[in-house]
């Protein structure tokens, strides 16, 4: 199964667009460092089972965690549940930070 991945700049271009981001980490790893991100979504993977009402089949869905391993595997699960519009983030909240771009 191919999963889309999208770097940090693409992403923002993406939201921009109109895209929906979901960040699947816990919530202890938000409070360390988050992305700032306008109407993100938090849905630790462990949750997505029972939250995938939550993800919109109408729109694009970038997905993020700490390094983008989690987020593939949330992406593989939305895409085996049908959803098609679905990318992950290069490298999550650590390539995102490292490449210099807005964390809170």
């Amino acid at each position: 199964m191919h999963i889309e991945e999208i770097t940090p700049s693409q992403a923002i271009a993406a939201l921009a667009a109109g895209s929906v981001f979901f960040d699947v980490r816990e919530e202890h790893e938000i409070a360390e460092i988050a992305y700032d991100i306008a109407n993100k979504i938090e849905i630790p993977l462990g949750e997505i089972q029972t939250r995938i009402s939550e993800f919109p089949k109408d729109k694009n869905i970038i997905v993020g965690c700490r390094s983008g391993k989690r987020s593939m595997q949330a992406c593989m699960f939305l895409k085996m549940s049908g959803y098609e519009n679905v990318q992950n983030l290069q490298g999550g909240i650590l390539g995102w930070s490292e490449g210099g771009y807005p964390t809170k």
